[in-house]
């Protein structure tokens, strides 16, 4: 057993004969003290016997400093001993061990251990593995100019300098923050100014998937046993259940069961190349460039050409085409054109939160909660904390903006219509998946509003504005609204908009991709054989009506009630959102096919809203 020194011996070194002495004079000292206090022989001459112990006990102390070293004449830091090096050593046990096989290699798709990986590869300075892949190319041609055909985007051509926006979201997460970094809003986000991305790589060929049959990438999971949760790429976080769907690998095989087919997602993935062809060199869809702003008297109402400056609207919905297809700024074949969409809305954003852009009076309020909306869809998705303060900033002006009945309409506290108030509500409703709570003076506000709205025998139908005629596209979206809102959804209700909506299946000669896109939403989430028909009849006349040749390929041509407002960008992403309808939510509800009730999908990880 080891040597214990007393603590304030020990510090004296190894110098056991002044040790002693100095334990000898201390325990003398004390004996003498004791004496002093407690004997008769202490009262006779206290003073000088106190002044002699005194002078003892200062010997010790100077005994004691000399042990120390305290009075050595070495120089400042030096002592006889010599320095002491401390190094601190973590024993990882197998540092040096030669593993009995080869490492099995990391799965793709496994969480990220210790906070986000970077958000977007750097360019190599060395040849990379041939199994990594490269982001691909924002390669695309100023909108002004004549749309470019969707074969375009495979070519190996070097894409034009990534602009300078206010929020690089190909920075490198695990490097400090540079000064001028996204801060809390104060004077307006487009003020500031970060680092310019990394130069985007050639992009690689085109999947073969556009041209064969689709093949699912894994074995199928029955929705009953579902596969693990798809985690957020930034932080690790789990995905919100109503959006999980669409981040799995199995996500075609589970969404056939919802309606998907193999032409439908050959119909996505080429939308989504022809978006990604006509994207501006900025970021954003320019809507006039692609015929929106045309005056058509839609409803026999002049809207002043309403959409011709709602680039942020129009970049929000095709922003929302690539998130419904699973793909963000952090993963996925398209990232880097969604980081400039994302990077432009920021630039756009205003000093009170508002992500109107330049839009006018009639478009201003729709273009805020569409790019609302996808901004907080990406912040779901990933959990990226450089979206969180824009993200609320936008959702402080839907809540500021918001009149007392419940709803919205052209201009802040207007009273409102249900056609604005679909696109609010969603934006809320996704904001709440992503973390960020919504007051409850808001919900109880929106459904009163959805109330002054309603009409019908089980108040399932509804109007535009309160008192109006109850028609088929506002009783799709006030369904879809019910089913996300979670009130007033009782099985009567659900039942008299649901067959409202079934007289009026998608036709060519009534083309209008607004209905189409809230009837989707709406029967959707029944998962019945009012479902069923609707998406056959969505199919049948969406699938065919898809360009497929020359500079259109890919998209959807403008030839419908609202195109004209919104032009083909509109069309196009509106079109694409239908069709990523079997997997972009989780069903609320899930019957057998021509089942006469509705009923609960069975080890569904999505805690669905109860009829009431």
């Amino acid at each position: 057993m080891p040597y214990v020194q007393p603590a304030m011996l020990g510090a004296i070194g190894p110098d056991y004969t002044l040790q002693w002495v100095l334990f000898a004079g201390l325990s003398v000292w004390t004996l003498l003290l004791l004496a002093i206090m407690w004997t008769r022989w202490g009262q006779a001459r206290p003073l000088v016997k106190c002044v002699a112990l005194s002078i003892f006990a200062h010997l010790l102390l100077v005994l004691f400093m000399w042990g120390t070293r305290v009075l050595s004449m070495l120089p400042p830091g030096e002592s006889l001993a010599g320095t002491v090096h401390v190094r601190l050593v973590e024993d990882t046990g197998d540092e040096n061990l030669t593993p009995w096989t080869d490492p099995t290699e990391e799965p793709a798709d496994k969480p990220p251990e210790n906070g986000a990986p970077p958000l977007m590869p750097a360019p190599p300075a060395e040849a990379q593995p041939a199994e990594e892949t490269k982001p691909e190319p924002s390669e695309s041609p100023p909108a002004e100019q004549s749309p470019q055909p969707a074969q375009q985007v495979a070519q190996d051509t070097p894409p034009p300098p990534t602009p300078e926006l206010p929020m690089n979201l190909a920075a490198d997460e695990a490097a400090p923050p540079p000064d001028n970094a996204l801060r809390q809003p104060d004077n307006g986000f487009a003020q500031n100014q970060l680092r310019e991305a990394p130069p985007a790589e050639p992009m690689p060929e085109m999947p073969r998937m556009l041209e064969d049959p689709l093949q699912p990438a894994r074995q199928y999971v029955p929705i009953a046993q579902p596969a693990a949760a798809p985690r957020r790429a930034a932080d690790g976080e789990t995905v919100a259940p109503q959006l999980q769907l669409r981040m799995r690998a199995d996500r075609f095989e589970v969404a056939k069961r919802y309606g998907a087919t193999p032409d439908s997602e050959r119909a996505v993935r080429a939308a989504l190349v022809w978006l990604v062809a006509n994207q501006h060199d900025d970021g954003r869809w320019l809507a006039a460039a692609h015929g929106a702003g045309r005056e058509t008297r839609a409803l026999g109402q002049d809207r002043q050409g309403a959409g011709q400056k709602a680039d942020t609207g129009i970049t929000g919905l095709a922003l929302l085409a690539f998130l419904a297809a699973g793909q963000t700024h952090l993963e996925g074949e398209h990232r880097e054109h969604i980081q400039h969409g994302l990077e432009f809305l920021l630039a756009s954003q205003a000093e009170n939160g508002s992500l109107s852009g330049q839009a006018e009076l009639f478009a201003a309020m729709y273009c805020h909660g569409i790019a609302t909306l996808a901004l907080t869809e990406a912040y779901a998705l990933t959990g990226d904390r450089r979206l969180h303060a824009p993200v609320q900033a936008a959702i402080n002006y839907t809540l500021e903006a918001q009149h007392v009945n419940g709803g919205w309409r052209y201009q802040p506290h207007d009273a409102g219509d249900l056609s604005q108030f679909g696109w609010q509500l969603m934006a809320l409703k996704s904001a709440e998946m992503g973390g960020l709570p919504i007051p409850d003076q808001t919900r109880v506000r929106m459904i009163r509003f959805l109330r002054t709205v309603s009409a019908g025998r089980y108040k399932g139908l509804a109007s535009y504005r309160p008192g109006e005629v109850a028609t088929r596209p506002m009783t799709a979206e006030a369904l879809a609204c019910r089913f996300f809102l979670d009130a007033d959804n009782s099985p009567e209700t659900i039942e008299e908009a649901a067959a409202f909506i079934s007289q009026e299946l998608p036709r060519g000669d009534r083309i209008n991709l607004y209905y189409w896109y809230y009837g989707t939403l709406a029967l959707f989430q029944k998962q019945d054989a009012d479902w069923v028909r609707w998406n056959n009849a969505l199919q049948a006349e969406l699938l065919p009506r898809q360009r497929g040749d020359g500079q259109f390929l890919g998209s959807w041509d403008p030839d419908q009630v609202w195109g004209g407002y919104g032009g083909r960008v509109y069309s196009t992403s509106l079109a694409c959102l239908c069709l990523e309808a079997s997997y972009r939510y989780l069903p609320v509800y899930a019957d057998p096919v021509g089942a006469d009730r509705l009923t609960e999908v069975p080890g569904s990880p999505f805690s669905p809203a109860r009829p009431r």
